[in-house]
Parts: C-alpha cells; sequence; structure tokens
C-alpha cells in the first residue's frame, strides 16, 4: 500500500461514503438527501433553525438543486416545510418523527463502524489519531480557529 499521505486519506474517505451511503440506500435515500438529513439533525440538536438558504450556503449548492433535494425528502415524508413564525416569507426546514427514527438508527450504524475503524488502536492511539486529524484540518484551513 501507497505511502502517500493524501491517497491514503481519500481512500478512508471513499470507504467511509461507501459504509454510509450502504445504510441511507437501505432507506430509501440518496447520499445527498442523507447528507442533507444529518445536516438538519445536527442543527436540530444544537437548537437552530434552518431554511433553504442556510442548506445552500452550507453545502455550497444552487437553489434549483437544494429544492429538488427537499421536495424529494418532503413527498417521501422525511422533512416538513413550515412558515417561520420570525419572517412568514421564509420556510424552516423541520424533521418529521419518521427521520429521527432513521438518524437514530444511523448513529448506531455509525457506531459500528466507529468500533471498526478503531478494532487495532488503544485508547492513546485513538486520542492521537483524532488530534492528527484535526492539525491536518487546521494545516488546510488556517483562517479557521483551531
Amino acid at each position: 500500500m501507497s505511502e502517500d499521505l493524501i491517497i491514503n486519506i481519500r481512500l478512508a474517505y471513499f470507504a467511509l461514503e461507501k459504509e454510509k451511503n450502504i445504510y441511507f440506500e437501505k432507506q430509501n435515500l440518496t447520499a445527498s438527501q442523507g447528507d442533507l438529513l444529518l445536516y438538519l439533525g445536527f442543527a436540530e440538536r444544537q437548537g437552530k433553525d434552518v431554511n433553504q438558504k442556510d442548506i445552500e450556503r452550507y453545502f455550497k449548492l444552487t437553489n434549483p438543486t437544494i429544492t429538488g433535494l427537499l421536495n424529494r425528502l418532503e413527498e417521501k415524508g422525511f422533512v416538513e416545510r413550515r412558515k417561520s413564525p420570525v419572517d412568514g416569507r421564509t420556510n424552516l426546514i423541520h424533521l418529521t418523527d419518521q427521520t429521527r427514527k432513521v438518524l437514530d438508527q444511523f448513529k448506531r450504524h455509525k457506531d459500528r463502524i466507529d468500533q471498526k475503524l478503531y478494532r487495532d488502536f488503544n485508547g492513546d492511539e485513538r486520542k492521537q489519531i483524532i488530534y492528527l486529524l484535526k492539525k491536518l484540518r487546521a494545516n488546510l484551513n488556517p483562517d479557521q480557529p483551531r
């Protein structure tokens, strides 16, 4: 196997994406839909309201692309659009109970993946790999706080 850092990070990323996509495909969701639901779930846990513009900015995607994703998720019963109580011109995107169950199950799926990843690591090695990955990210994003 190559000792090239970028190649190894990319291969790990592709393997993790495959694991994530396998789960979401079983839920009748595309990878993009799954990513959007994970984002909405995170925002909900943080107590943050999310509108379509927020999603467009976060994913750096166009309005028609996000509109299509949200329409399909709404048709499948995964999200609801509701008028903002603060600004009636804006729709806030809300998760449904069905989605919360899917995301709870995904958390268990993610925990199993974590167990696989850490299988041969002791406690110190687990801390070290997280530390080193954060350091790599900081090196690539020097303008962001550490």
